[in-house]
């Protein structure tokens, strides 16, 4: 199996076989789409082709994505395994309006009826349960894999064209241009924190990938492990 772990900051003491993948190389800007960036990295590391055209990677080889402050337990390997569900005391979109702006979510959700026009209903679905699988982190293959950052790519792409900003700074300056949206009792207000709105819906794409698949493949479960001390998410 291939381990992944994404960062943005410099690793001080790397482990053997271990690929770490610094998503701020990436072609997204991981200020805004965060772990998604590295995400991008490792698709276009997996569709190298060797010298007779052959792809380098197995369809079938199982890939682990981590984060420099959250891995899979040991445990976990050889099937198909995402972070344990959250039980919400309240929907997912609901959820997500306490901390964030609702409409970053909704463009979301146009994003998905554009893109994957089948899956608006069931997305809809997920929005309004209260099953939420945090992390976007997994335990898959190399052709799983690509299936779920197509959908991501796809989606979130046409979500960061629709929020409109070119630029970071582009993106600060609209954070902080509405802070009836952004800011709150609940909310962080940090306008570099609510920047990461790629980020912050990707994690509502993902637990909708996931239990969308899930009724179609095997998909357990498992334990993560938070790596700094005093985390608690």
């Amino acid at each position: 199996m291939i381990k992944f772990v994404f960062h943005h900051k410099p690793i001080e003491k790397k482990e053997d076989g271990i690929i770490y993948i610094d998503n701020s190389q990436s072609e997204y800007d991981h200020r805004e789409f965060s772990e998604i960036a590295g995400y991008k990295i490792v698709a276009n590391m997996l569709n190298e082709k060797l010298t007779d055209g052959s792809s380098k990677y197995s369809d079938n080889e199982w890939i682990s994505l981590n984060h420099y402050r959250r891995e899979f337990d040991k445990d976990a390997i050889d099937r198909t395994y995402i972070p344990q569900p959250m039980i919400l005391p309240t929907t997912v979109a609901a959820h997500y309006a306490i901390y964030h702006s609702i409409d970053d979510l909704q463009l979301c959700g146009q994003a998905v009826k554009e893109e994957f026009p089948h899956l608006v209903q069931p997305f809809e679905q997920v929005l309004n349960s209260n099953i939420f699988i945090p992390y976007n982190m997994a335990i898959l293959t190399v052709s799983q894999f690509k299936d779920y950052s197509n959908f991501l790519f796809k989606v979130l792409e046409n979500l960061h064209k629709k929020i409109g900003t070119s630029t970071y700074e582009d993106r600060l300056d609209y954070i902080k241009r509405y802070p009836e949206k952004y800011t709150g009792e609940n909310k962080n207000n940090d306008p570099v924190y609510q920047a990461r709105i790629e980020s912050f819906c990707s994690e509502r794409l993902s637990t909708f990938y996931w239990l969308f698949i899930s009724k179609q493949i095997p998909v357990f479960p498992a334990k993560v492990n938070l790596l700094e001390e005093g985390q608690k998410i």
